[in-house]
């Protein structure tokens, strides 16, 4: 019997500090950057320090050491004057029943609640002092309406839901990410991403084929989104060239996105001013050893600082002008063509190139340039659609107010041209020569037929003459 041979064990590779693999722990860290979404709908941007608290504005205040080591994505209620949370269970949605109940009869005035104004105004403030449950509080409301056994059920839940808004100290944490960062900044101040919305993100991030171990080239001026959407890509294996006006970038977004330093050290910035081989940075005088151990200790930290400084702006130079980019995208307020037609060099063949722009009349004249160069191919014009829908039981339907636009994008592919080569085109001389000399030799053969046939009668003609002699 043929023995089984010993399963060989399992290689599970080690996890190192550069795989920054703690960020994927669904755990909140002190010091990072929390979204809050509040049950208004409103979502508030959050640092969260040790020892500090943290204000909602009438949902309430609580200590960010509570916050801390919880996970993210569940719901935490603010139950007491001290700040302390718990997390708390989701209302599950039930199924709407059929009833005969409509809304026709229904009195809906200030009459119908029994309550007066004052003891509501008690309700919200025992609720905020915690001696009061958010749910007690809408009970009670919901006890003393006296119309609301008439509603349906949507009318009920609608009811419940706004009550919900008004009273319950409930938020939920959630994690920075590119989808979150970009739906935060597109509903609160659209005109600092440029409109930049998800879904066209998303389909400019396919476009331009972002990979890990790729080299980018980034013209970005929505305040870093789209750097920050290329590097949380791309996680933390590749290369980055960012180009941007001024001389320090105004990458913004980055700070909020909790990026590791490993992440960040992908990235590397060149002012437009310096795109230009022929301009040259300011020499670096480099100190002798005498001069550095007169220099005080803030001295040396700020000679060290300008100097790691220099090295960082040399190298990041040196990227752009070795060129050899897998890719090039651009959102910028030039012209795209003259912007393309510059950086067009140091991207290599076969290559994507992705332009955003908010108008579609900008990326117009730039998709007509590209069609008309021998240096690209492929240049379309795309616009993505995108509608919210309400998914509830027996209620699902569009939502009645969506953006307009996410804006537009221009793609296409750099391709070098070939030069010309003589060797390449099939040579039209070669080929009526071999004609004119087939048809040479064919002539031939036939004269030669022709010559044989006239030879025999040239033999018969003495016959002839000796005939009529006689």
């Amino acid at each position: 019997m043929t023995e089984l041979a010993a399963a060989s064990p399992t290689v599970v590779l080690a996890i190192t500090a550069q795989d920054d693999i703690a960020d994927q722990f669904p755990h909140i860290q002190a010091f990072q950057n929390v979204l809050i979404h509040m049950p208004s709908g409103n979502v508030k941007f959050v640092n969260l320090k040790p020892n500090t608290n943290v204000s909602l504005g009438k949902f309430g205040t609580f200590q960010a050491d509570n916050l801390i080591g919880q996970p993210f994505g569940l719901s935490y209620e603010i139950y007491d004057q001290k700040g302390s949370i718990r997390p708390i269970k989701n209302w599950a949605l039930s199924v709407v029943e059929d009833t005969t109940a409509n809304n026709q009869t229904i009195n809906d005035d200030a009459t119908v609640q029994t309550l007066t104004h004052e003891e509501i105004e008690k309700l919200k403030a025992e609720g905020l002092k915690g001696n009061m449950a958010a749910e007690e509080i809408i009970k009670k409301m919901m006890e003393s309406h006296t119309e609301f056994s008439k509603k349906t059920e949507y009318s009920k839940a609608k009811y419940i839901q706004r009550k919900k808004k008004k009273f319950m100290k409930v938020f939920t944490p959630v994690r920075p990410t590119l989808s979150s960062i970009t739906e935060y900044f597109f509903n609160k101040n659209p005109d600092k991403i440029k409109n930049l919305r998800i879904d066209t993100l998303s389909q400019l991030l396919s476009l331009a084929n972002i990979h890990a171990n790729s080299k980018i080239l980034v013209v970005d001026d929505t305040q870093g989104l789209i750097v920050a959407a290329v590097a949380e890509r791309m996680g933390g294996y590749g290369t980055i060239v960012g180009l941007h006006e001024g001389e320090a970038h105004n990458y913004d977004i980055l700070r909020y996105m909790n990026f590791s330093k490993h992440i960040l050290d992908t990235i590397h910035t060149v002012p437009f001013s310096r795109v230009d081989p022929s301009v040259l940075d300011e020499p670096w005088e480099e100190k002798t050893t005498e001069e550095l151990e007169k220099l005080s200790e803030n001295e040396m930290k700020s000679y060290l600082r300008r100097k790691k400084a220099a090295e960082v702006r040399a190298h990041s130079r040196k990227l752009l002008f070795d060129g050899g980019f897998d890719g090039l995208v651009i959102s910028s307020s030039y012209a795209p063509e003259t912007v393309v037609e510059y950086l067009t060099k140091y991207v290599n063949g076969s290559r994507p190139v992705v332009i955003y722009s908010y108008h579609k009349e900008a990326l117009l004249s730039a998709a007509h340039w590209m069609r008309k160069s021998s240096d690209y191919l492929q240049a379309d014009i795309t616009e993505s659609s995108l509608r919210r829908y309400q998914v509830l039981p027996g209620r699902t339907h569009p939502e009645m107010n969506t953006s307009a636009s996410g804006g537009y994008l221009l793609s296409g592919f750099r391709v070098i041209d070939c030069p010309f080569d003589p060797s390449l085109v099939p040579n039209e001389n070669n080929r009526r020569g071999k004609k004119r000399k087939t048809e040479t030799k064919k002539a031939g053969e036939g004269k030669k037929e022709s010559v044989s046939t006239e030879a025999e009668p040239m033999a018969s003609e003495p016959a002839s003459l000796e005939t009529s002699s006689s």
